[in-house]
């Protein structure tokens, strides 16, 4: 997902026009009782990754987020947007922030399941 954000971050950098939007309550994402369908990119195959591949694709996609980011001027980041399937346009800088909501949500998932086994 982070890797996907980022390749969108970067497109809609070099390509996006000017299209403020108002913020969304992106904090809301951590709350995983509202289900919303995921992306069909994003949904997990039955294909095995070592711990190694996952960390490495972890890395990248990071490195990824953090250059488009470091490399927008605020401006942009503000002003230019692509749409969330649940909350409609948001801004680049709300998807950079959306990031670690996104994280957090599987993390809060994670306890749980931890807590029930």
């Amino acid at each position: 997902m982070e890797m996907y954000i980022a390749n969108m971050i970067a497109d809609t950098l070099a390509n996006g026009i000017i299209q403020p939007v108002k913020e969304k309550p992106i904090h809301l994402t951590v709350n995983h009782l509202k289900k919303v369908q995921a992306p069909s990119f994003s949904i997990p195959s039955d294909q095995f990754k070592t711990l190694e591949e996952v960390k490495e694709k972890l890395r990248q996609s990071r490195q990824l987020l953090m250059k488009v980011s470091k490399e927008a001027t605020p401006s942009d980041l503000e002003q230019k947007s692509f749409p969330h399937p649940a909350f409609g346009p948001i801004s680049l800088k709300q998807w950079i922030s959306f990031v670690g909501y996104h994280e957090k949500r599987h993390l809060v998932q994670i306890e749980e399941l931890k807590v029930k086994l």
